[in-house]
């Protein structure tokens, strides 16, 4: 998918191939992977937890996690990336959607690897509900997750120390 950004299709082929790519590297144990990412890259890390079990630990920052409730409070996320970098968006939607949605498949997700989700109450880009949703479904499977919230906004912008700390101690304690 080089240089094919098809936002949450192919392009995870990109961040599957760190999985690999780290057990070429010296200094890294490659049975010690974390990953963390933020908005649309915490759709990523779900479809990653999904499509791999290489990755022991996972923090997903102000993900969606259900698309449908996203483009029906932002339209402009459906005419500015899901028309435009998904492939066959019109005819394929639903099925499209669900994909990229986690909300959809959590039984799916790694069962051996654990996840910490962080969200911003006062999220005007991700819906702090999309958090909410997930860790429901989450707890329902049993799944080793715990959910963080901060009255903040979606780069946590006013608690950057806090999440520091926070993240640093979660990869700490979890690898």
């Amino acid at each position: 998918s080089e240089g094919e950004d098809e936002f949450g299709g192919k392009d995870i082929n990109d961040v599957l191939y760190l999985t690999q790519t780290v057990k070429k590297i010296e200094k890294a144990d490659a049975n010690r992977i974390g990953m963390i990412d933020w908005s649309r890259g915490g759709m990523m890390t779900y479809l990653a937890l999904k499509h791999s079990n290489e990755i022991k630990t996972a923090i997903v920052g102000n993900g969606p996690s259900d698309l449908f409730p996203l483009i029906e409070e932002r339209p402009e996320m459906e005419s500015r990336v899901c028309a435009k970098l998904i492939p066959n968006y019109e005819e394929n939607k639903t099925s499209e959607l669900k994909k990229r949605s986690v909300y959809y498949w959590p039984e799916e997700l790694d069962k051996n690897a654990s996840l910490l989700i962080l969200c911003g109450t006062r999220d005007e880009q991700v819906n702090p509900n999309q958090a909410k949703k997930i860790a429901q479904k989450l707890s329902n499977i049993d799944y080793d997750f715990q959910l963080k919230e901060f009255d903040t906004d979606h780069s946590f912008s006013d608690k950057k120390q806090e999440l520091q700390k926070l993240m640093t101690k979660w990869f700490d304690d979890r690898l």
